[in-house]
């Protein structure tokens, strides 16, 4: 087990893992059939390779730990964490129908070029062994550890890929940031996922971006005190400087005070109204819920919110993975294995609507 630990104490990160274990329940929550130490004997330089790749990612773009990080959570959150979001267009048309031309995800879902790197790199070291749904899982996390989340935390393994993907799905299972509390609520709910692992995902956005269009679009705008519970001000100063000449197709810090570095910033922001999207500020703003607790403690505890995150992060990355003999091992990431098969195709997106969602 301790060849899966590469960042960290050893001894440290095993109690973690225990906590873990202990703390969402094997039988109810994780999948049987993901381990710790699923590649220890069969590829050993999955961790060594993936950090470097990471690494070499993020130093070339600090935007790209975020990137990585969202592009496990659309994975996971459409049909279980498969790969699906790597496919490419495959319906022999013309017509782009994958995952990563959904509307949540066009012009958004970024960082594919860094998962085919790192797949190149692991088929060379250990042929047709690591699937993309897993390189999905350690890349989020040497993402956010790259950004300064500590400690990092164990993944587990043993994902297969999907054949297919559903842009259908994208774009009604993947949360909104117009979304409402009781909204988003029901949207993690229809994964298993909970209201703490809501607000503990969220806090992602401590490291993300958003799309300018969003911050102008009339629906985050027509009331946005009201329903969402910005701070006036500090919203209008928003929507300003996104109205600047050149800027209303530019991006916007999730979080403006540490918008790099993967802190509880998102948290102490948004007890303050200064949320950058309704999906972040209406954690806070929304009158008895438990959304309200949970933003105060992780604002004040910063070990309480990295704790949870990796709680409900691997959590996340139990949702209906395939496993055994289900789906298969992709030789490329972006076009399943069987040629002959209809999501074998290889069409490019083609990235032309505007994306309707933060774009980390």
């Amino acid at each position: 087990m301790a060849a899966s630990f590469r960042d960290g104490t050893v001894v440290g990160l095993c109690l973690m893992a225990m906590v873990v274990v202990g703390s969402i329940g094997v039988e109810a929550q994780l999948s049987t059939d993901l381990t710790i130490d699923f590649y220890d004997d069969k590829c050993p330089q999955i961790y060594d390779i993936v950090k470097a790749e990471v690494q070499k990612a993020v130093a070339a773009e600090t935007r790209m730990a975020a990137s990585l990080v969202r592009l496990h959570f659309h994975d996971c959150f459409v049909n279980g964490c498969d790969g699906s979001i790597l496919l490419n267009s495959t319906n022999g048309t013309g017509t782009d129908n994958s995952e990563k031309t959904a509307p949540p995800n066009n012009n958004s879902a970024r960082g594919f070029p860094v998962i085919d790197a790192i797949k190149a790199k692991l088929e060379a070291a250990c042929p047709q062994t690591v699937s993309c749904a897993d390189i999905l899982a350690i890349a989020s996390r040497d993402s956010a550890v790259e950004a300064g989340l500590t400690p990092g935390y164990p993944v587990f393994f043993g994902r297969r890929d999907s054949l297919n993907f559903s842009q259908a799905d994208a774009t009604q299972f993947l949360p909104s940031p117009f979304m409402e509390y009781s909204n988003l609520t029901e949207n993690f709910k229809n994964v298993g996922l909970d209201e703490v692992d809501l607000v503990a995902l969220s806090g992602a956005h401590t490291i993300g971006r958003v799309n300018c269009t969003i911050i102008l679009n009339p629906q985050l705008n027509s009331s946005f005190d009201e329903t969402y519970g910005f701070d006036p001000a500090f919203h209008q100063s928003n929507i300003d400087t996104c109205n600047l000449p050149g800027k209303n197709t530019s991006l916007l810090n999730l979080d403006h005070i540490t918008p790099d570095f993967f802190d509880n910033w998102y948290y102490k922001n948004l007890l303050k109204g200064e949320g950058a999207i309704g999906s972040d500020q209406t954690l806070f703003s929304t009158p008895g819920v438990i959304g309200q607790e949970l933003v105060a403690k992780f604002a004040f505890d910063p070990a309480a919110f990295a704790a949870q995150f990796v709680l409900s992060t691997i959590k996340m990355g139990n949702i209906k993975p395939l496993t055994g003999t289900e789906g298969e091992i992709r030789l490329n990431c972006a076009v399943a294995n069987n040629a002959t098969s209809p999501n074998a195709t290889l069409t490019s997106p083609s990235g032309s609507a505007a994306s309707l969602v933060a774009s980390q």
